[in-house]
């Protein structure tokens, strides 16, 4: 498999995540990745709790990651650990904001002879009948164009506010 420029750096960046992972119980480092449309990479490393429901996944660190900074869109996921995959509950996160092309890819980092074996899939291979939001009705079939539209009515909503203003100050 050939891998792009943007690709590589997506897998060492998941890689280097993996080494900040916080899991004294289970002692399974995970680190993930995530490529948005915008060409941004976000990371996150798997973080668990003595109260094990409290703990969180690296991929949906990564996501949330992105999220939080206005990226909605991923082009592709990658998740590092050894026996590298998604559980249910990130497989699902993911799908909330992927599209049917969004590429996954699971490396299997052996930690002692450092060899790495990289599978390329999608998101939606792996979660078949998924709860798809947009299939659903919840989200319109484009939900990054819908957050545009609201920030560019709230904007014009600001605008005309000052506008106002300004005529009340003469």
């Amino acid at each position: 498999m050939k891998l792009t420029k943007p690709i590589i750096r997506l897998i060492d960046t998941a890689i280097t995540a993996q080494k900040g992972a916080y899991c004294p119980y289970s002692r399974y480092r995970v680190g993930a990745a995530v490529l948005t449309e915008t060409g941004r990479i976000f990371s996150g490393a798997n973080v668990e709790n003595a109260s094990y429901g409290l703990s969180i996944c690296a991929e949906r660190v990564s996501i949330f990651n992105a999220v939080s900074r206005g990226h909605r869109a991923l082009k592709a996921v990658c998740i590092v650990a050894s026996a590298a995959k998604p559980c249910g509950a990130c497989r699902q996160v993911m799908i909330e904001f992927s599209s049917k092309d969004t590429e996954l890819y699971l490396v299997d980092l052996n930690p002692t002879s450092g060899r790495k074996t990289i599978t390329k899939t999608t998101v939606f291979r792996m979660l078949p009948a998924a709860f798809d939001p947009i299939a659903s009705g919840l989200l319109p079939p484009n939900p990054q164009n819908l957050l545009r539209s609201r920030q560019s009515h709230r904007r014009r909503k600001d605008d005309r506010r000052r506008a106002v203003s300004r005529r009340d100050r003469r």
